[in-house]
């Protein structure tokens, strides 16, 4: 009797057991993404901590459907580079163009944004391309804006530039006459860099959704999972919070 009362119990207690791992939540899984070190208001770093609207948004959903996110920050340039060299598994933000749906799939949107004139004050902005007719713009060249502009800008003494910095600092200094980038980002550095030397854009000249990106064909799951969370965000008002927060300032 006692044998059989010793196997009831290691038998209930296995039940027990199994029941209590069913119970458990699947461990969250870890996708990298990679993104621009210094990009703000999307991505900054702050006492040594990756900060910003595109920061916030992936975590509240990665929240939501149960994964989480390490930010591989690098310099602009090595952004698309870390899916080739497998730093990243994904990168963000990137503008969803007709030309980069060719390369890239991409998540829903995380954010509505566009492109802007920026010209040294107190010049007013520019309200159309036909305005800057014969003139120097100048952009980053691994920007978005390239396409649009070589297409719809062909009026334009185009110039490509490293980075945002360059762009905008060729504008203060006189050569050239105006930066298209991008309305927030630009808003942003050029605010920091040269604070009361360039005009806050009044009107974007074209928008763009902006959004997690993987290599054409690779990653459908982490842009499933992405997905979930961003429908899940939206749905219960922290999409448009984190938005106010940081695009409201």
């Amino acid at each position: 009797m006692a044998g059989k009362g010793n196997m009831l119990g290691r038998i209930l207690l296995l039940a027990l057991m199994g029941l209590s791992m069913a119970r458990l939540p699947a461990a969250a899984e870890t996708i990298r993404i990679a993104c621009q070190d210094n990009f703000p208001p999307f991505v900054e770093v702050k006492d040594g901590k990756p900060v910003g609207l595109v920061m916030d948004t992936l975590n509240a959903a990665a929240a939501r459907a149960n994964f989480e996110v390490q930010f591989v920050l690098v310099p602009f340039d090595q952004v698309q580079g870390t899916l080739d060299d497998g730093r990243a598994q994904a990168i963000v933000p990137l503008a969803i163009t007709a030309e980069r749906q060719q390369t890239f799939d991409f998540s829903a949107p995380i954010l509505m944004t566009g492109g802007a004139f920026f010209v040294r004050a107190p010049s007013p902005t520019p309200q159309t391309l036909s305005a800057l007719a014969g003139k120097i713009v100048v952009t980053p060249r691994t920007g978005p804006l390239v396409p649009f502009l070589q297409k719809n800008g062909q009026s334009l003494k185009l110039v490509l530039t490293k980075d945002y910095p360059e762009a905008l600092a060729r504008v203060v200094d006189g050569q050239a006459d105006a930066a298209a980038l991008n309305f927030q980002v630009g808003a942003s550095m050029a605010n920091e860099l040269h604070p009361g030397k360039l005009t806050r854009p009044t009107i974007m000249f074209t928008e763009v959704p902006d959004a997690v990106a993987v290599r054409k064909g690779q990653n459908a799951k982490l842009l499933t999972m992405v997905n979930s969370g961003i429908a899940a965000i939206r749905g219960d008002g922290s999409w448009q919070k984190i938005n106010d927060r940081w695009l409201g300032r």
